[in-house]
């Protein structure tokens, strides 16, 4: 099965739109989970938060690579600079630092189709994610999966970024200890 990637782009807001299906991808966030502040993305429900997507895509900011089989929308993946990600800066979970530093990238979110799920795609969506961030100017791209399962899906788990070359970095200090931090340098 062949994994074509493109930037989510206004050109592309059609397929986002048909990836995430009505339910907005993973509880109606579309994908703002982390790039508002929580309190926001659960004020605004799924109508808000996809018109808010909708702006950061139309507006031309970096969010994130679809990914297509066989020209179908499959795998999703939020990757940009960390400091466009309100609460991951804002973390007191997260070991962050040089919160300002353009040059670090966050993978954020992984998100597969039911229907594709299960078929190796989150490992070479990963890899694409960070040669678009290389290529976009990053010179350290960050994750923050869940070390098992069961956990939040859609951070990925830790198997998929040690198996695209990324290293742990730090746990994130929360009482269940799943989430870790894990890098890459590019």
């Amino acid at each position: 099965m062949e994994l074509v990637t493109r930037v989510a782009d206004e050109e592309r807001w059609d397929d986002l739109v048909e990836l995430f299906g009505p339910s907005g991808g993973t509880r109606g966030c579309w994908c703002m989970a982390r790039r508002l502040p929580s309190a926001v993305v659960a004020a605004n429900g799924n109508a808000e938060n996809r018109a808010a997507l909708e702006e950061f895509v139309r507006a031309g900011e970096p969010v994130g690579l679809i990914g297509y089989v066989d020209q179908r929308p499959a795998v999703w993946c939020a990757v940009a600079p960390r400091s466009e990600y309100y609460a991951i800066v804002h973390s007191r979970t997260l070991p962050i630092d040089d919160v300002d530093d353009p040059s670090i990238w966050a993978i954020n979110c992984l998100f597969v189709k039911n229907g594709y799920r299960g078929r190796g795609l989150t490992t070479p969506m990963v890899e694409a994610a960070v040669d678009h961030a290389r290529t976009s100017g990053a010179r350290l791209v960050e994750a923050y999966p869940v070390m098992s399962m069961p956990g939040d899906p859609g951070r990925g788990v830790l198997s998929t970024f040690l198996a695209a070359g990324f290293t742990p970095y730090a746990e994130a200090r929360t009482t269940a200890k799943r989430n870790i931090v894990v890098r890459r340098t590019v």
